[in-house]
């Protein structure tokens, strides 16, 4: 009897050793970042630079600044961050979104009589001539045409008024606090305005799309109307796009209210930097200013 208890033993002992586990997985601890993290909780980050040197944060010009690492979500610089500002043409990014939601790119549009004179930056679309919806997001988000983004806006809802409504819809969706449109192009009229965290939202998002992403990249480019008569040369109001080889985007502003603004995307080995000023008296300079600083304090 004693022997039939120890067998009985023995084998219970085996089969718990050799008898196959259920898997589990185990969540590592994710890295402790200081400062502020905006990364989305269903979105893995991947590691912050680190701080390699003290070095004092530059004087800017900028009412308002930020600078972010968009690989782990932390931010590296910040300078009022919620302040509520006019945005001028930044406001562009999120009139490309919501045509985007709405048209699609092969559409083609006539352009009416009335869309001759705008105020503001024009690529001079002429009465009549019929282009792609593509090539006015060109127009619009390279050069910063104004004509180019009424015309998609009245296009895509049937007016301006009706197109600021579904702007405001995307802010919402977005998760937008401290935003609110009143026109596609960005003039300062009413409230039109957002704040440096929401514009990192609303440039993550705009950065999903590969073809918005790739237009903003574009230093100079050509488009034509369809039949191929009209021929509009587009360059860049980005002058970081054209002296910096790490620029890769992204969106310039401008009026007497807003100041300068500039909303740049930098490739930095690798890695996705994004900067933003707002208000500014020289927003090129204040974000290299920026940039440099950013590369001599941390490691990545």
């Amino acid at each position: 009897m004693f022997h039939k208890i120890l067998y009985t033993i023995f084998g219970f002992g085996l089969a718990v050793l050799f008898f196959p586990h259920v898997a589990r997985d185990v969540k590592q601890p994710q890295p402790q970042v200081s400062g502020i993290s905006i990364t989305s909780s269903a979105a893995p980050s991947l590691s912050a630079p680190e701080v390699t040197t003290t070095l004092a944060a530059p004087i800017l010009t900028a009412k308002s600044a930020l600078a972010i690492d968009l690989d782990s979500g932390s931010i590296l610089y910040s300078k009022k961050l919620n302040e509520r500002l006019p945005i001028a043409s930044v406001t562009k990014l999120m009139t490309a979104l919501v045509v985007l939601d709405q048209v699609d790119l092969k559409s083609i549009l006539t352009v009416p009589e009335n869309d001759q004179t705008v105020v503001g930056t024009s690529i001079g679309l002429i009465a009549g001539e019929q282009i792609s919806v593509e090539n006015l997001l060109k127009a619009m988000l390279i050069p910063s045409s104004n004509d180019a983004a009424l015309l998609l806006a009245t296009f895509t809802a049937g007016s301006e008024e009706r197109f600021a409504q579904l702007m405001n819809n995307k802010a919402t969706q977005l998760g937008l606090t401290n935003t609110h449109f009143t026109n596609p192009v960005g003039w300062d009229i009413d409230d039109n305005f957002s704040d440096a965290l929401d514009l990192v939202k609303v440039s993550k998002e705009f950065l999903k799309h590969p073809e918005l992403a790739q237009i903003v990249s574009t230093k100079q480019t050509t488009i034509t109307s369809t039949d191929g008569k009209v021929i509009h040369t587009l360059t860049t109001t980005n002058k970081l796009l054209l002296d910096n080889p790490e620029v890769i985007g992204l969106k310039t502003g401008f009026t007497a209210k807003a100041l300068g603004n500039l909303i740049t995307l930098v490739n930095h080995d690798g890695h996705k930097i994004l900067t933003i000023v707002l208000g500014s008296d020289n927003r090129e300079d204040d974000s290299q200013k920026l940039l440099d600083w950013l590369f001599a304090v941390y490691k990545w």
